[in-house]
């Protein structure tokens, strides 16, 4: 009896662990998660509102899927929306080396033709640690450092950026609102 229980539990682990290598490998990345690397071509995937439409649609007959979006406080309308772990050294915008390399990747994708005919939002977030104010300064500052480095460095138009600060008003995890991932750029896809 025990080693069906053993044998039975291995194999639901290495079922899970298939499945979850299988969904990273074939899809784009989800809004939840917030990525410490990714290459030009998964930015691409995750943000062209055309392959996002396919993945959330694959297998599925959705009628009125077109009305798939997000609008963000702002009240702009995303289409797709990936979240970066874009470091920044302490209560400062200064882009970390760790940051400059996904954002090399990000303004590859950003030239990608793919891409090139949509314009985003470059959201700055914080956690919940400090004030509102201070907060939502830093998140501006953090968006528009992003934003600066992808139009000196890759050249994209700075008319196709539009920077956003969100400060602590958008927790990706709320129930643990000091959660360091909660410190992020976010790049969204604006329809």
């Amino acid at each position: 009896m025990a080693r069906q229980t053993r044998g039975g539990s291995m194999h639901c682990k290495f079922f899970t662990s298939l499945m979850a290598t299988v969904s990273l490998v074939a899809g784009a990345a989800s809004a939840q998660e917030v990525l410490t690397t990714a290459t030009p071509d998964l930015l691409v995937r995750s943000l062209d509102p055309v392959l996002v439409q396919k993945e959330r649609t694959r297998g599925l007959k959705i009628v009125g899927a077109k009305d798939l979006e997000t609008i963000n406080s702002y009240g702009d309308k995303l289409a797709a929306t990936v979240n970066l772990a874009v470091n920044f050294h302490l209560g400062s915008a200064a882009l970390t080396p760790q940051a400059q390399q996904l954002l090399d990747n990000v303004g590859k994708a950003l030239q990608s033709s793919d891409l090139t005919s949509y314009r985003f939002v470059i959201g700055g977030h914080t956690d919940a640690t400090g004030g509102d104010g201070d907060n939502l300064q830093l998140s501006r500052a953090r968006a528009a450092s992003a934003t600066q480095y992808l139009v000196w460095h890759y050249k994209i138009a700075p008319q196709r950026l539009v920077v956003r600060a969100f400060g602590e008003t958008a927790l990706l995890f709320p129930n643990n609102p000091e959660d360091g991932r909660n410190r992020r750029v976010e790049i969204s896809t604006l329809k």
